[in-house]
């Protein structure tokens, strides 16, 4: 278990400093920008970070559970890597045509402009492309978590200097897709040098991609969580709609994202005692699942009591309208964290994936349903309604299958 304290230590410090520094960012992005302004920011990073999904398949958990069974062998490591580099390269072809498509067509009610394309395009190779997998299969965390500290704070440096009014809103992009592409580019190059690099096969990049299928659903769906807010809003209720609704959205979703850095350095640990003793195993998933339960209601009901003053601190004036918002979103905390916990730590692990990714597609189902209908009318207060039910939905389904398969 010490190289899971290790590489949760890194991975917590990456993603203290992964959350730190957004929070410090927003409030300048939001003084700096103004509603309109910074809603269309955030449209323009949702179609990035959806179309990131397509390029990323779900590699983070299959392509780290090739890994972890290749370790010691620096051709087997080679050959994952040429698969995986050349998936994605396939994967991308096809996003590209459809971010092409939408600057022909128009992004619906929130218009963008054609060069920020540039930027969302910059931003699909730094997410899509995230060598993390390799780290995480191979446990050796130190070097991506300070990287991507250093690139975050230089990138928050330069938009404390260089962002102060509406007009800036490219330069902000710019910045951070620049930021991105370093992170991904460094630790790829060093994967590479550490591995080598296999012979580029379609068929074993196909191999690669059917076996990723099912985390590509889960994972993929999860992260369109993270996004499906700011591209339903901009589409359907404008950009001052995104600009009430995200800044509030992306306080939760930092807070759920501190437990990611314990659950995925746990990961590999869970593979590995699967393989040995699925009743011991589900002893510690239990042993995680209430513990942090029990963590985020606590943290929830502070937040709820907190959320007139962080919306003032993190915002400044002019979004009083995200601190019902808040308030409503928070408990979504305590949902989802439990629902990753079951999935990244037990049907993953156990090769249940499917499961998983079920839940995950039927949570954005859920969502995206809920929003049409109610976002027209409601706004951002319908969207926290579609999130809440879509959440708590996933989470009672995972916990009947938790506990079907302890019987």
């Amino acid at each position: 278990m010490s190289r899971v304290a290790i590489n949760a230590a890194w991975l917590l410090l990456a993603q203290v400093g992964g959350l730190l520094i957004p929070l410090i960012e927003l409030p300048v992005l939001a003084r700096a920008l103004q509603q309109q302004a910074y809603g269309q920011t955030l449209y323009a990073l949702g179609i990035a970070m959806t179309a990131a999904i397509f390029v990323e398949f779900g590699f983070t958990f299959s392509a780290a559970r090739r890994v972890v069974a290749a370790q010691g062998d620096r051709l087997k490591l080679g050959q994952i890597v040429a698969d995986v580099l050349l998936g994605k390269l396939l994967l991308s072809t096809a996003v590209a045509v459809v971010i092409i498509i939408m600057m022909l067509i128009g992004t619906g009610a929130t218009p963008l402009p054609g060069t920020w394309f540039i930027w969302i395009g910059l931003f699909v190779v730094a997410f899509g492309f995230s060598p993390m997998w390799y780290y995480f299969g191979t446990e050796k965390l130190m070097l991506p978590a300070m990287l991507d500290i250093a690139l975050r704070a230089t990138g928050l440096m330069l938009i404390v200097l260089t962002v102060s009014m509406p007009q800036h809103a490219q330069r902000v992009l710019a910045i951070q897709s620049t930021i991105g592409v370093l992170n991904t580019l460094i630790p790829t190059i060093v994967m590479v040098r550490r591995t080598g690099i296999g012979r580029f096969s379609v068929t074993g990049a196909w191999s690669v991609l059917k076996e990723s299928w099912e985390l590509f659903l889960y994972k993929g769906a999860q992260a369109v969580m993270g996004s499906v807010a700011s591209t339903m809003l901009g589409s359907l209720g404008g950009a001052r709609a995104v600009g009430a609704f995200v800044p509030a959205e992306k306080l939760v979703r930092a807070a759920t994202g501190l437990a990611g850095p314990l659950l995925n350095a746990a990961f590999p640990h869970l593979v590995r005692m699967q393989a040995k003793s699925a009743t011991a195993a589900k002893r510690i998933v239990t042993l995680w699942l209430l513990t942090l339960a029990l963590l985020t209601v606590v943290f929830a009901a502070l937040m709820t009591w907190l959320a007139p003053w962080l919306v003032h601190l993190a915002f400044g004036p002019g979004y009083g309208n995200a601190v019902d918002l808040l308030r409503l979103l928070v408990w979504i905390v305590p949902l989802r964290v439990c629902s990753m916990s079951m999935a990244i730590l037990w049907f993953i692990p156990a090769g249940l994936e499917q499961i998983a990714s079920r839940a995950m597609m039927l949570n954005i189902a859920v969502v995206c349903i809920l929003a049409a209908i109610l976002v027209p009318y409601w706004g951002g207060l319908g969207m926290t309604i579609a999130f809440f039910f879509a959440e708590s939905i996933m989470c009672a389904a995972l916990i009947y299958f938790f506990t079907k398969k302890t019987a």
